[in-house]
């Protein structure tokens, strides 16, 4: 999934929430996020009846943070074939959208957010599939096909064998530049 930035204020959230299901929202660190890009989302979850996503934002590029679905419009809705559904119990049960370890790891959340070595890993490498899987608006340049098996890089000239039509974008395993896929197939072109 995709999502762009409408806000970065408190304010814009929905009022109609009860005082005491305000927990979620928090007075700060809306400020880290930039209105008008655009963001992947790494996972969804339901809290108090209302939907955040978790997201990199300028202050979390080692794990995501949820952040009200109110601050943003989506650009893309299909959901990341990383995902799985779970529930996370604590005082109420919600509901998520995640990749499998977060969900099936006892305190796998903890430890990201703790910086623990083997948990950012993981979400390292989760993050660089679901950064590769959308279109993304602000890469202009393509990858040219070289064969039935090979890309070119129009930057470094390298190849690569890639014959993968699932992702929007493709790394350059040279120079690590992000392209446009050209074997992409987008079931839904106007996403």
């Amino acid at each position: 999934m995709k999502i762009k930035c409408l806000s970065n204020k408190k304010a814009s959230l929905q009022a109609d929430l009860s005082s005491e299901n305000e927990s979620y929202i928090q007075d700060s660190g809306y400020e880290f996020l930039d209105i008008g890009k655009e963001y992947n989302i790494y996972g969804m979850i339901i809290i108090h009846g209302k939907v955040c996503y978790y997201v990199c934002d300028r202050a979390h590029s080692l794990f995501p943070i949820a952040r009200p679905a109110d601050l943003f419009e989506i650009i893309d809705n299909r959901l990341s074939r990383y995902w799985v559904f779970g529930i996370i119990e604590g005082f109420e049960k919600y509901p998520l959208w995640i990749f499998p370890e977060w969900i099936n790891e006892d305190y796998f959340q903890d430890n990201l957010t703790d910086g623990e070595a083997r948990e950012v890993a993981v979400f390292k490498s989760y993050k660089e599939l679901m950064d590769l899987e959308f279109p993304d608006s602000s890469i202009s340049e393509t990858a040219q096909i070289g064969d039935n098996e090979w890309l070119i890089c129009p930057t470094c000239i390298d190849t690569w064998q890639y014959n993968d039509d699932r992702d929007a974008l493709v790394r350059c395993l040279k120079c690590q530049k992000i392209l446009n896929n050209p074997r992409y197939k987008n079931e839904y072109p106007s996403l």
